[in-house]
């Protein structure tokens, strides 16, 4: 079971740089959803976040996806040691509609955690006063667990 997730202050900042990037590319009407991978590892029972890390996607006001060539480099960079640290979430924006998990973003929540259980979701609202919160999906229960966050150095 999954306790808690620590986020350093950099890979935060890097998270809502990214969503405040997306914002700069929409228009009047819309705001461009952007994602991107949590990097990390686990300490006991919790997680601890080093690096958020984005790359070619494709986002409209609705959504946004990984390239997959983005995410299978990763991957291999991961697996060869180049990367430290192992996927351990993503992040995503839904700037100006509030900080929840839709039905799109809770599959795939539960399909990356069937690769990796302790797998987390981080949304980002950069237009709301709390920016940011983690979520994981609890199998057992059959429901979105909304996890304690704490910000690290």
């Amino acid at each position: 079971m999954l306790s808690a997730v620590f986020i350093t202050e950099s890979a935060a900042r890097q998270a809502l740089r990214t969503a405040c990037e997306g914002l700069a590319r929409s228009t009047d009407d819309s705001n461009i959803e952007v994602s991107g991978l949590l990097l990390g590892r686990e300490i006991g029972p919790d997680l601890r976040i080093t690096s958020a890390i984005t790359g070619d996607q494709i986002s409209t006001e609705f959504g946004s996806k990984l390239d997959e060539n983005f995410m299978a480099a990763i991957a291999h960079r991961v697996v060869t040691g180049r990367i430290r640290d192992r996927v351990v979430g993503m992040f995503h924006s839904h700037p100006g509609i509030g900080i929840f998990m839709s039905e799109q973003d809770v599959r795939t929540l539960v399909n990356f955690q069937r690769l990796y259980p302790r797998f987390v979701m981080m949304v980002i609202d950069p237009l709301t006063q709390l920016r940011y919160r983690f979520f994981r999906y609890n199998g057992e229960t059959g429901s979105l667990q909304l996890l304690p966050v704490h910000l690290i150095g």
